[in-house]
């Protein structure tokens, strides 16, 4: 019996490369999700993966429960976020009740650099309608003390807010957007019923 052969230490670099290629963002909400210190460029043993290339092209929409580009800013005045980027702010965990939406920070306000209590962002709802749109916009002010906003403005018409179209129960999307408009969160969903 011929004794066992060390596995070379290139290959068991080469096989971890791989194994952890495109891991830095599968977790799907965007919470904890980790990244690889920058590595040297891959030696001839250590090919690319493949599995590397997808990670990247979806950075852009890491944690969005929702397609942001699909929402419809149509309720709630100004201001509008449909150009805003995706920064600093993260969020997780949606739970609608009857009456108010709750969720987690991961990052709260003080990204955007907002004190725990300033009313630093704009609480904005959508609902998807029975023909598959989603509309919505701004319906209330939030700061990093509060995980849960009331509903009390979408359900009596604040700036033109209507569920006409919208089954009960239905799908719901929530998102933080910076006052000026220009900065978001991630998009976080789940299923309200009325």
């Amino acid at each position: 019996m011929k004794p066992a052969r060390p596995f070379p230490f290139f290959a068991a670099v080469a096989l971890s490369s791989a194994v952890l290629a495109g891991c830095e963002h599968s977790d799907s909400d965007g919470e904890g999700s980790w990244s690889a210190p920058a590595a040297a460029a891959p030696s001839a043993a250590a090919a690319p993966s493949a599995a590397a290339a997808p990670a990247a092209a979806e950075e852009g929409l890491a944690g969005d429960e929702v397609s942001y580009g699909g929402l419809k800013w149509t309720f709630g005045g100004n201001p509008k976020g449909g150009g805003a980027a995706r920064t600093g702010v993260s969020i997780s965990g949606a739970r609608f009740s009857k009456s108010a939406v709750s969720f987690t920070y991961g990052t709260n306000l003080s990204a955007w650099g907002y004190s725990s209590g300033a009313l630093g962002g704009v609480a904005c709802l959508f609902v998807q309608r029975a023909d598959g749109t989603w509309v919505g916009g701004k319906f209330d002010w939030i700061s990093s003390s509060r995980t849960s906003r009331g509903f009390e403005n979408v359900l009596h018409g604040y700036e033109g807010w209507s569920l006409a179209g919208v089954p009960n129960p239905c799908r719901a999307a929530f998102v933080i957007l910076s006052p000026d408009g220009r900065k978001r969160s991630n998009v976080i969903a789940g299923t309200w019923a009325r």
